[in-house]
């Protein structure tokens, strides 16, 4: 091999490194928009909704959320007009995790103090690969409902079904109540009665 034969495949080495490290092994690069908490009707529990922006290369995952207002936040989504709480929600490289009125969400259990409309609840976002998030999250009224619909089209997604202005406490929940928190179902026909009563 000659010294021009030589070069020319280092410099073709060289340009396949810079290609790989463009093509999609970024860290995750994240984002949230549109975040709401539709006014809580009593001090049990509220729900909350938001999205997660990944223009990164790499997936992440959000593990956990944060809240000085509430003694717990867990993860939700629904699955055949049940609500069934999970440890973690995926965020797709390039893509974006929806939580959203019928579909993926967040729940506020035992809120400290409960949040008026106009106010705003901090929260953070905790993932698996990303620091932490912090986010200030608007009160909107019980009936609000964001430009895009506020309802997911993806995966878990519902319809949509109003989710965070109704009274989840007179919900049941498969049934009964489960100690450690690890299944959390519940019907979602008190959502189609509540949104025909508005």
């Amino acid at each position: 091999m000659n010294r021009r034969t030589t070069l020319a495949a280092a410099l073709a080495l060289t340009a396949g490194f810079a290609l790989a490290g463009c093509g999609g092994d970024s860290a995750p690069q994240l984002s949230v928009s549109g975040a709401y908490m539709p006014q809580p009707v009593d001090r049990n529990m509220a729900g909350g909704f938001l999205v997660v922006k990944n223009s990164g290369g790499t997936a992440d995952k959000l593990t956990s959320v944060t809240s000085d207002v509430a003694e717990s936040v867990t993860l939700h989504t629904t699955k055949d007009n049940k609500m069934e709480e999970v440890k973690s929600l995926d965020i797709p490289a390039n893509g974006e995790l929806e939580l959203a009125r019928g579909g993926n969400h967040l729940m506020f259990m035992g809120l400290k103090k409960k949040p008026a409309e106009g106010q705003q609840v901090t929260i953070e976002l905790h993932f698996d690969k990303s620091k932490p998030l912090k986010v200030e999250v608007p009160v909107k009224s019980g009936t609000y409902t964001p430009k895009n619909g506020g309802s997911t089209t993806g995966s878990g997604g519902g319809g949509g079904m109003d989710h965070g202005s109704m009274d989840h406490g007179s919900m049941q929940h498969d049934g009964s109540a489960k100690q450690d928190g690890s299944q959390h179902e519940g019907s979602t026909n008190g959502h189609a009665q509540h949104d025909a009563e508005k």
